[in-house]
């Protein structure tokens, strides 16, 4: 279970990983001068006007409605990872604003912990034949881990979104791609 109090889970991955990082760092250094929260997002999925396909969900998503096979990292097929609604994330926005919360502190933020199975479980509720390659990948670690969120929901707010209409209204979007 990866908190925001033990760093020990940290292990960046990638270049993007570790900038955040290093960022998180440099507010710490100036927290006397500055009010912020920092916030750790699960992998973003979600409908959206500048929407990307470089995130799991919507990649799988436009893959099943072009009726191109799934690609999946062999070995993170059964492994957990935090994934957070569009609409949960504007919502941590908004309620931190309202709420004028700029506490100097690091926020887990997602909708749930999901495996990769249990996402194209997911998609094929809405999209019968959806066909899945496994493929290897050296960057890929290992790791399967639960990420909690509890305090940030401590603070009041209701992370609600549902990960399956996501889902639904992703495909319900590429419907008529074909």
């Amino acid at each position: 279970m990866v908190n925001e109090e033990d760093e020990s889970f940290l292990k960046p991955q990638s270049p993007y990983a570790e900038i955040k990082l290093i960022e998180e760092k440099l507010l710490k250094i100036n927290k006397k001068k500055i009010r912020y929260n920092t916030f750790r997002f699960g992998t973003i999925a979600g409908v959206s006007n500048g929407m990307r396909f470089h995130t799991a969900i919507n990649k799988f998503c436009l893959d099943a409605s072009l009726n191109e096979k799934i690609h999946i990292y062999k070995t993170a097929f059964n492994q957990y990872r935090p994934y957070l609604s569009l609409r949960d994330a504007f919502k941590v926005f908004k309620f931190c604003i309202e709420k004028e919360i700029f506490n100097n502190s690091i926020y887990n933020v997602l909708s749930g912990n999901f495996t990769v199975k249990q996402i194209i479980k997911m998609i094929k509720k809405f999209k019968k034949k959806v066909g899945v390659k496994f493929v290897k990948s050296e960057i890929m670690n290992q790791l399967s881990y639960f990420v909690d969120n509890k305090k940030i929901i401590k603070l009041g707010i209701k992370l609600n979104s549902s990960i399956q209409k996501d889902i639904k209204d992703t495909l319900n979007l590429f419907k008529y791609i074909n």
